[in-house]
């Protein structure tokens, strides 16, 4: 491709044929050569093709280390001789963008750590003080805080691993490499740690009600998160003969049957689609329990602020699309913003995962910024919680056996019984961290 005024522009292609050839030579020759710029040595081919009058390929091998087979490979084995290829590739790069590594990834970070803490102590907060100890649910988030917290910092490494340049012909092989086995590891250990997300959440909902449409959501989910996960997994260790994929990133007989973008997109593609069901699965069991329309689209919403964190799911897939391959017309090789985005995506599921957890802190120890009723009375004083019962037909809310409700981010919602054997309890008065009630006492439905 050419500008307006002659001059030549390389095109991607281009760019991502040098490259390959830089890492592919370099990492096939000798040590020697994987401490210095993976493109020096097609610079040194260049000017060795360019200024001997007979080359010898054996001095070729001898300087590079290549084996013969790889030899042969690079001469003529691609479709162009090395005499011609190297001078080619030499002058491409000296006219293609040699752009600096500028991560970005650090400070973001940094923020949704922050955030994200400070979000899980209030959590635990909330739970040991409204439900009066934490759940299994609260030991699977605190599980998953610990994944995105190591994820995140091998993601750090990952951006840093190259040193200052972006492009592969600027980085050294050993760079190059230690940047390729901290993706490989980011790539396959994601599955686990948004897993561990979703597992939280449904054990959560699985606690929440006895609701039998409920528990089987919660299951049948919970089994697409796992298959979904796993395929994520062993789809991209096994893609190639050999599962040590950073070891042989520059094995040019080390064949790939499945594509990576095929795969990573399969599985983000599926992953969104749990994400928007996890989130709305509750939604069902809310709208039919006995509320008023202000405090069903209290408790609707509670539950649906969790769909903000599909938004850095589908950022992310978008990020895969543009910045998985190298050889961007920049020559920027750096996969930041897939990284970033996958930080902000799990961040926000597990702090969207608190948020009921906060609001029932705020009504517990705050009652008067939420809990009030239409004529001012603070339900919330010398009012507790009361248990619905565990019933199948109809939604209502789990409790334990010491009467402290399992879902104490929800209160207690009045469900409808269906049970002959308990008899409804009259003018129970009820406090509710999502439904607030406008009188003192409510009569439960028999």
């Amino acid at each position: 491709m050419s500008s307006d005024n002659g001059t030549y522009a390389p095109t991607e292609d281009d760019i991502q044929s040098v490259a390959t050839l830089c890492i592919f030579m370099a990492a096939n020759a000798n040590p020697k050569w994987w401490d210095v710029p993976s493109g020096n040595i097609i610079k040194w081919l260049s000017d060795y093709y360019l200024t001997t009058t007979t080359p010898s390929p054996e001095y070729i091998m001898n300087e590079t280390g290549w084996s013969e087979d790889y030899y042969m490979l690079f001469d003529g084995g691609i479709g162009l001789n090395l005499s011609d290829l190297a001078p080619y590739y030499a002058d491409v790069l000296t006219l293609i963008p040699h752009p600096r590594v500028v991560s970005f990834i650090i400070p973001v970070f940094a923020a949704f750590t922050a955030l994200t803490t400070i979000v899980l102590v209030l959590r635990l907060w909330s739970r040991i003080s409204v439900a009066g100890k934490l759940g299994s649910f609260d030991w699977a988030t605190i599980v998953a805080y610990i994944l995105i917290v190591a994820w995140g910092g091998l993601a750090i490494h990952e951006s840093t691993a190259v040193g200052h340049w972006g492009f592969y012909c600027d980085q050294t092989y050993n760079q190059a490499h230690a940047y390729e086995r901290a993706y490989n590891i980011l790539t396959f250990t994601y599955p686990i740690a948004i897993l561990a997300i979703k597992i939280s959440l449904l054990l959560f909902y699985h606690q929440l009600s006895a609701w039998r449409p409920l528990r089987l959501s919660v299951y049948i989910t919970g089994f697409i998160c796992f298959a979904n996960a796993m395929c994520g997994i062993f789809l991209w260790v096994f893609q190639c003969d050999a599962p040590n994929l950073w070891d042989h990133m520059a094995d040019m007989y080390n064949t790939c049957k499945l594509d990576q973008m095929t795969v990573l997109m399969a599985v983000g593609g599926v992953g969104i689609f749990t994400d928007i069901v996890i989130w709305l699965i509750p939604i069902p069991m809310v709208w039919q329990l006995q509320l008023n329309t202000r405090e069903r689209i209290l408790a609707v919403c509670t539950f649906g602020v969790g769909l903000i964190a599909c938004v850095g799911s589908v950022m992310r897939l978008v990020a895969v699309r543009k910045f998985l391959y190298y050889g961007n017309l920049d020559g920027n090789d750096s996969r930041d913003p897939i990284n970033a985005w996958a930080v902000v995506e799990m961040n926000l599921a597990l702090i969207c995962a608190c948020v009921p957890a906060l609001r029932a802190l705020v009504i517990k120890h705050w009652p008067r910024i939420i809990s009030r009723t239409s004529d001012g009375t603070d339900v919330s004083k010398n009012s507790k919680g009361s248990s619905s019962f565990q019933g199948h037909g109809k939604p209502s809310i789990v409790t334990d056996e010491d009467g402290n409700t399992n879902a104490s981010e929800l209160g207690d919602y009045p469900g409808p019984r269906n049970s002959n054997n308990e008899k409804p309890d009259a003018n129970v008065k009820v406090w509710s961290p999502i439904t607030n009630y406008k009188s003192d006492e409510y009569t439960r439905m028999a």
